[in-house]
């Protein structure tokens, strides 16, 4: 991956395959908008409307979030949306998100856990993200 920031925690059996993910600055400064670059494979079509996302922000030992978004609701809430098709058939998907992260973020190590499931009944694993941001610097 182009950037040391996301690791992908996902395995063979996930349906989103990350093959790149690239971060652009390299390093997100709070109140700067951070342009997400994703390629990826699908293992097969997905309803992206449907993908839940339990996401998990920590301070060093503390939980500062722990909350539950439907994909398009988490880009929402940093200023990007999903482009393209919402039903992408199996195989090779982009996407290009740009995020306005708030300049109200306090300096700190923080990590950031994305885990996310298909809906509609035919729960499935589709990615599993670990960030690690620190914005102490």
């Amino acid at each position: 991956m182009a950037t040391d920031l996301v690791e992908d925690r996902s395995d063979e059996t996930y349906l989103l395959q990350v093959q790149d993910i690239t971060l652009t600055p390299e390093v997100p400064e709070p109140g700067k908008p951070l342009r997400w670059d994703l390629t990826a494979r699908l293992a097969e079509q997905v309803d992206l409307a449907e993908v839940e996302c339990q996401v998990q922000v920590k301070l060093g030992l503390i939980t500062l979030l722990r909350r539950t978004y439907m994909l398009p609701e988490l880009l929402k809430a940093y200023g990007a949306e999903l482009s393209g098709d919402l039903h992408p058939p199996a195989g090779e998907w982009k996407q290009t998100w740009t995020m306005n992260l708030p300049k109200e973020i306090p300096r700190g190590d923080f990590r950031v856990y994305v885990q996310s499931f298909t809906g509609g009944g035919e729960e499935k694993d589709f990615c599993d993200l670990f960030l690690h941001v620190d914005f102490r610097r």
